[in-house]
C-alpha cells in the first residue's frame, strides 16, 4: 500500500527537481481523489515554492501524512507512531521543462483546461518505474497539478483540485514527528 501511495504521489506531484517547483510561494490545497471508485479528500500544504510540501490523507481507513523536504519523502502514520523515510522520487518539474525531461518522460502539451477557476495547461506524461509504465494526463497551473488521470497498468486514479488558497502556511506542518 505504501509503495502504491508513493508511486501515485510521484506521478501526481510531478516535481521534485531542485529548481523552484511551483510558481506560487505557499498555499493550502484541497484535492479530491478517485481511486477504484472510492472518493477521498485530502489537504496539501506547500511552502518555499514547493521545497516543502505535506499532504494529509485517509487511504483505506488509515490516516497518513506524506511530507517532502530536503530531498527526502516521509510517510507518517501518527496512529501507529511510525515514520518511513525514503529518497524523493525523480519526476517532472513543469516550470523547468528541459529537452531531456521532455524526452525521458515523453511529455506532450495537449491543450488547455480550466480547473478550480485556473486556466491550466494540459500534458500527457509517460514514465516507467518499479517495472510499471505509468501514463498520465495532467492539467497544470503554475507547476501544480490541478487535475490528473493516471493509468498504472489498468489501475486508474484521478485527482482534482477542489480549492486552492494562496497564502502563508504553518511551518509546523513540515516538522517530522519524534515518536
Amino acid at each position: 500500500m505504501t509503495v502504491c501511495a508513493a508511486l501515485l504521489v510521484a506521478v501526481v506531484a510531478l516535481g521534485q527537481a531542485p529548481a523552484k517547483k511551483y510558481g506560487v510561494k505557499s498555499a493550502t490545497v484541497t484535492v479530491v481523489t478517485d481511486m477504484m471508485g472510492e472518493k477521498t479528500e485530502s489537504t496539501s500544504y506547500f511552502d518555499d515554492f514547493g521545497a516543502k510540501e505535506t499532504t494529509q490523507m485517509e487511504m483505506m481507513g488509515m490516516k497518513m501524512t506524506q511530507l517532502s523536504r530536503d530531498g527526502k519523502m516521509y510517510i507518517i502514520n501518527a496512529e501507529q507512531k511510525q515514520v518511513q523515510e525514503m529518497p524523493a522520487q525523480e519526476s517532472v518539474n513543469y516550470l523547468n521543462l528541459t529537452p531531456e525531461i521532455i524526452k525521458k518522460y515523453n511529455v506532450k502539451e495537449v491543450g488547455k483546461e480550466t480547473v478550480a477557476g485556473k486556466e491550466c495547461t494540459k500534458y500527457t506524461v509517460e514514465l516507467s518505474q518499479m517495472g510499471q509504465t505509468v501514463k498520465a494526463e495532467v492539467s497544470v497551473w503554475q507547476g501544480y497539478a490541478f487535475k490528473s488521470k493516471i493509468d498504472m497498468g489498468g489501475f486508474g486514479v484521478s485527482t482534482e483540485v477542489k480549492e486552492f488558497k494562496e497564502g502563508p502556511v504553518d511551518a509546523k506542518l513540515f516538522d517530522i514527528p519524534k515518536f
